[in-house]
């Protein structure tokens, strides 16, 4: 028997959930946080410590860590990596602990945290990430990071992706309309991933920025077996 499922639209829904108590949270963030740590883990990362501060990663840098953080979409200019899946294509981060620091992501993350363990979800790791939480058996909040506490279309979008793949394979107990919305938006836009990434709000102001979305990668789905779960002030990837 599963447990209780429940998407919340943005961080600033996260308070006002119908669920209490200790739960899983799976963080989203496809613009681009958890799209880029789950390629960090692919590439060969051993661990990545988030902070929700820019102080808290520049003094962590002093202590010889390497930074991966952003803000409003660029690097920083401290950091060694911005935000991007293509930064940690090197064999410079393998076996490294990460530090990482965005503007909705890794702050979604810290924020659920004292809930009970966070996983992170993007297209990539979909199959491996459901296959898990059906294994749990546990209740879990689905969180989409989006931008600046207000609703994307490309996490919720994702968002139901998962919540179709655990409603295929177990019988959970859905709270809420959030869930129907994001899976009518899923089903409506899935044959066309691409075209609906390209056409979001985010997509088109990291255009502006003159940052590359990598479109083509960030709708793969099923290519990472990674499952990134943020614990104790760390996350790893249980599945390395």
């Amino acid at each position: 028997m599963a447990g209780i499922l429940e998407i919340c639209l943005s961080p600033a829904l996260y308070p006002y959930r119908n669920l209490s108590g200790q739960h899983i949270t799976v963080v989203i963030d496809i613009l681009r946080f958890t799209t880029s740590l789950i390629a960090a883990f692919d590439n060969g990362v051993s661990a990545v410590v988030p902070v929700a501060t820019l102080s808290e990663a520049e003094q962590l840098r002093e202590k010889g860590y390497p930074v991966a953080a952003e803000r409003e979409g660029l690097k920083l200019p401290f950091a060694d990596y911005g935000n991007s899946a293509a930064d940690f294509r090197t064999p410079d981060i393998r076996g490294k602990t990460l530090v990482y620091s965005t503007t909705n992501g890794s702050g979604a993350m810290t924020m659920a945290a004292k809930n009970g363990p966070v996983a992170a979800a993007a297209f990539s790791n979909l199959p491996a990430l459901s296959e898990w939480l059906n294994s749990r058996n546990e209740n879990i909040v689905i969180l989409c990071s989006g931008w600046k506490n207000l609703f994307s279309t490309e996490d919720t979008l994702c968002a139901g992706a998962l919540a179709e793949l655990l409603l295929e394979c177990g019988t959970w107990t859905v709270t809420g309309d959030e869930t129907a919305l994001a899976a009518g938006l899923w089903n409506h836009h899935k044959h066309n991933l691409k075209d609906a990434l390209i056409n979001t709000s985010h997509y088109q102001r990291l255009l502006g920025l003159g940052v590359d979305p990598l479109p083509d990668y960030t709708v793969k789905i099923g290519v990472s077996k990674a499952i990134p779960v943020f614990e104790n002030g760390i996350i790893k990837n249980i599945h390395a």
